[in-house]
């Protein structure tokens, strides 16, 4: 009974962010916030001391890799597959900081394209976030190999 609260007093903040963020995925009837909890917990694992040497190593050839990959269907879906038609949102958006030349915000119509599926889904902003997170889980991995070669 004494190591199960030691347990929870020691895991309190992530138990009450996993509270709070299933929570928001419940209210807003989504899954942003449960894949943000697992990218999360993803990176914490990365950091701890459970991953070593060489499965450290095997971890930053997959995600670096996948990094890769990812970048290069970016590029080829952005540039090579047909883009659908634009419509208006009805937003003024003016760059440098509100001083410089402003316009109207338009976004791609891409119900009705016919390319695939996961096409569209790097097309949109969930799969520009995709790409920097496994950036970021890249730098991470790395940077942890450079700091236990220091020592």
């Amino acid at each position: 009974m004494i190591n199960k609260m030691n347990l929870i007093k020691k895991h309190l903040g992530l138990i009450i962010l996993t509270i709070l963020l299933v929570s928001l995925d419940i209210y807003k009837e989504e899954v942003f916030f449960t894949i943000f909890l697992i990218y999360g917990l993803f990176i914490k694992f990365l950091l701890s001391d459970f991953v070593k040497g060489k499965l450290r190593k095997l971890l930053a050839i997959i995600i670096w890799t996948a990094f890769i990959i990812f970048s290069g269907l970016t590029v080829y879906v952005n540039y090579y597959l047909p883009h659908g038609p634009r419509y208006p949102t009805g937003e003024i958006v003016c760059q440098n900081d509100d001083r410089g030349p402003c316009g109207e915000e338009y976004k791609e119509d891409l119900r009705e394209l016919n390319i695939p599926s996961w096409a569209k889904f790097i097309r949109q902003s969930e799969g520009m976030l995709s790409l920097l997170g496994l950036l970021f889980a890249g730098l991470v991995v790395s940077g942890k190999n450079r700091k236990e070669l220091e020592y």
